[in-house]
């Protein structure tokens, strides 16, 4: 996996207490001392936890390693939207996806052939080639109620839920046009992390694309921040985690181009809102 080397940061400064479900609170020096005393465990993370918003780009290099630096200039904005639409033409049929307020739509010729489960609230999605098949994807970043399935596993063979059944989780869904069709290719689980945001380029130069996540936390509200810049590839069944950023408060993702090699860099903010 690899390494990531932050440039331009004070690290040592700030120390917190990391728990188990990756709960993250300061914590005074004292309380800190009586806390290691008891066994608890500190870790050093950026200072820009509680530092004023900066742009910071992460640069994937030829050795393997990421390196982040902060940006001088202010970078732009991209605007969030609960309304987007993408269009992709599939052996000459030409397909129209639109999300609006949280429920996508699927149109083929001005007519609508499919829409999302009435269950599912879609915070994002994007068009792109997700599984490097040549082909296009649509990717949903979607909420919806746990279901204990299969059911059996859980009544008969007594398999403890890793979430509570109602309660809402956070998934990701590749659809396509396939074969005639709109269907799913590739849906998944509950996230362990919910996706607060997401972006797909070809960050490293090596001819196929990688998902880029901004992961969040379930304890927090939908629109804060994140933790954590991941960095995904598919595997041909699924997505492998190739690198994990330092913990931050990371928002506002976009890919571009800020080094002038060509090749894609992941830009976003870092610090609270």
């Amino acid at each position: 996996m690899a390494k990531l080397r932050r440039l331009g940061r004070n690290v040592s400064q700030d120390l917190v207490l990391m728990n188990e479900n990756k709960t993250i609170c300061a914590i005074p020096l004292l309380l800190l001392v009586a806390l290691l005393l008891s066994g608890c465990q500190a870790a050093h993370i950026p200072q820009s936890l509680a530092a004023e918003p900066q742009w910071v780009v992460f640069t994937y290099l030829d050795n393997g390693e990421m390196s982040a630096r902060p940006l001088l200039e202010p970078w732009p904005m991209r605007n969030p939207s609960s309304e987007t639409e993408v269009e992709m033409t599939v052996d000459a049929v030409q397909i129209n996806v639109a999300l609006r307020k949280g429920t996508a739509y699927v149109y083929q010729d001005d007519t609508l052939v499919w829409r999302g489960d009435r269950s599912w609230d879609v915070r994002e999605m994007l068009m792109a080639d997700l599984d490097n098949d040549g082909g296009q994807e649509v990717a949903f970043v979607l909420w919806k109620p746990f279901v204990l399935w299969p059911r059996f596993l859980y009544e008969d063979f007594h398999f403890e839920s890793p979430f509570e059944e109602g309660s809402l989780r956070n998934h990701l869904f590749l659809y396509g046009w396939r074969d005639g069709e709109w269907r799913p290719l590739w849906c998944s689980s509950p996230m362990a992390d919910p996706i607060r945001e997401m972006a797909v380029d070809d960050v490293d130069a090596d001819g196929d694309n990688e998902l880029v996540v901004l992961e969040g936390s379930y304890d927090d509200n939908l629109d804060e921040p994140a933790y954590y810049v991941t960095l995904w590839r598919w595997n041909g069944w699924g997505f492998t985690l190739h690198w994990r950023s330092t913990p931050g408060r990371y928002h506002s993702l976009m890919l571009h181009d800020v080094t002038g090699d060509e090749v894609p860099d992941i830009v976003l903010q870092d610090g609270y809102q």
